[in-house]
């Protein structure tokens, strides 16, 4: 009796939940609601046995996709900027910019799409900066603004050089820096190291637009004695006409020997300190002069042009990598190409650069990864 009452209480509470839906919604609980379109669409997955393997493609397709898009920190915009590079000798930087800067500046604001033009001036040089409206293409604002300056050519005042034009964009930006620093190689040393390295690591797909930073570089400095030069009766410019003509190669003609055809060559460039000193500039009483009886050739590091320092603070903990207090170093960065995948090209520059220690960079140099894509 008393489960039958339970029975009897669970049919009354279900009608009277089929009346307060009926109430609500204005249908009879036991009459089809129309779905709809969306409604439709929806039973017909949720009942679909195809449904699971749809999830599962759509899932491994972003996967794909995950791996395969090209991945970088910058967006992909085209903001097309252009520097103009010119030269003017002799004049003030108060010339430079009335002169030639600010003519330029009016000039390349005339082009169509350029959003801001702004320039700087020194003594003998300047340069005007254009920057176009985003969105705007490359190569349509360089044939723009090539086309300006060929038609304004006559303008140019006199004593100004032809413009250089330099384009910029995102894809210029370094996206690895490596920065060379030891305890007991000095700068000159570790920029020889740099450049062998970064010869190595051009090889690598995608890379673009390597430079280094810092370290003397080797150069041939001829260091002039004016006594003897007098003494000699030799002039400055006969010295440097006489190293400067020594310092080319020049096409001979050709000379046929059996059924072949050589090309023949004079001259050379001059590569080491010795080979300088070994040019005779004149001759004094019947006896030639060479340049090392009027000067000192020195071969070594010449005079920096921008200096690098490695820190690595109290807060560094491994000790046996730790770097003296302003150490000297130089600094290796790598663009990528246009439309590569960022992350990729720096992770092959990465492993490279572990390949190439102890071979390429010596065992008391370290390398220290500054900027990582």
């Amino acid at each position: 009796m008393g489960k039958q009452g339970k029975n009897k209480k669970i049919r009354d509470e279900s009608c009277k939940l089929e009346a307060d839906v009926a109430e609500v919604t204005g249908h009879p609980a036991d009459k089809q609601v129309d779905l709809g379109i969306a409604g439709k669409i929806a039973s017909t997955f949720i009942n679909s046995p195809i449904t699971p393997l749809l999830l599962i493609c759509c899932v491994a397709i972003g996967l794909l996709g995950l791996v395969m898009s090209p991945r970088q920190e910058d967006p992909q915009i085209s903001v097309p900027m252009v520097d103009i590079f010119f030269k003017y000798p002799g004049a003030s930087a108060k010339q430079v910019a009335s002169l030639a800067a600010n003519p330029l500046e009016r000039m390349m604001a005339e082009i169509p799409g350029v959003k801001h033009v702004y320039s700087a001036s020194q003594q003998g040089m300047g340069m005007v900066t254009v920057r176009f409206k985003v969105g705007e293409s490359m190569e349509d604002s360089l044939i723009k603004l090539y086309d300006k300056l060929a038609s304004n050519m006559d303008n140019i005042p006199p004593g100004v050089s032809q413009p250089l034009v330099k384009p910029k964009s995102v894809d210029d930006v370094p996206i690895v820096t490596l920065t060379l620093w030891s305890k007991d190689v000095d700068d000159s040393g570790l920029r020889l190291i740099s450049k062998e390295l970064l010869h190595r690591l051009k090889g690598i797909p995608n890379t673009s637009q390597p430079f280094i930073v810092g370290g003397r570089p080797e150069v041939l400095r001829v260091e002039v004695l004016p006594q003897r030069l007098k003494g000699f009766g030799i002039t400055l410019d006969k010295l440097a006409r006489t190293i400067r003509g020594a310092n080319k190669s020049h096409d001979a003609g050709s000379a046929e020997l059996g059924s072949a055809n050589i090309k023949v060559y004079t001259g050379g460039f001059l590569k080491h300190a010795q080979d300088i000193e070994r040019l005779v500039v004149g001759v004094s009483k019947g006896s030639p002069v060479h340049v090392r009886d009027v000067a000192n050739v020195i071969e070594g590091p010449g005079d920096a042009r921008d200096i690098v320092q490695y820190y690595t603070g109290p807060a560094w903990k491994d000790k046996a990598t730790s770097a003296p207090q302003g150490a000297a170093a130089v600094t290796i960065a790598i663009a990528k190409k246009i439309n590569t995948n960022g992350v990729t090209v720096a992770n092959d520059i990465l492993n490279m650069v572990e390949n190439l220690k102890g071979a390429v960079i010596p065992d008391n140099v370290h390398v220290a990864v500054t900027r990582n894509y």
